[in-house]
Order: C-alpha cells, then structure tokens, then sequence
C-alpha cells in the first residue's frame, strides 16, 4: 500500500495532492515534476465508494443493533471510521495518465 506515482517519470505525488483531487470530484492530478495528467480510474472509484459505504453500513444497521449499542455509541464508532477511512484512502486510489 502505497502513493501512486507518475507513470511517466515516476515521481511519488504527495497524499496532500491525492486528497484534495478525491474530495474535489475526482479532478486531475499534474505531475509537477513532467507535468503528466493523471485521471482516476474508474474501478478505483468504485473501490473507494464501496470502502466508505459498505463497512458503515454493516456496522451502522447489523452489528449495533445485534449487540443492542447505544445511538450514541454507534455514532461515534462511525464518525472515528470515517476519518480513518478519509486518512487511508489516497493510498487506495489509483490513477491513470494518457502517456
């Protein structure tokens, strides 16, 4: 589990790159080293949709309600999930340039 690098000249983009790119629509990354143009694959996407919906979602209406979990509780778990899920998930997203 790695950053991605550019596919052109192998530069490692920075995590801080990575995420602003998924939380602002996916938008491009540029190298800055050869400036390549690098797009999100689709397969990644839906990797990434499935990673932030699917767990909370188990957990959300299956577990807690089998364990009989507080709102509160469960709520919490969720939101501590969420940011480390938000933490992680440049290093799950794959790009692609038209090299």
């Amino acid at each position: 589990m790695s950053l991605q690098k550019c596919d052109k000249c192998n530069t490692q983009f920075k995590w801080s790159i990575i995420f602003k790119s998924l939380f602002l629509a996916h938008r491009p990354i540029q190298c800055n080293q050869c400036g390549t143009e690098h797009r999100i694959i689709f397969f990644s996407r839906v990797i990434l949709s499935f990673l932030s919906v699917i767990p909370l979602w188990i957990f959300g209406f299956i577990i807690s309600t089998q364990l009989s979990l507080s709102i509160s509780y469960t709520f919490s778990i969720m939101i501590i999930y969420g940011v480390f899920l938000f933490l992680l998930l440049p290093f799950f997203a794959k790009y692609n340039s038209e090299y």
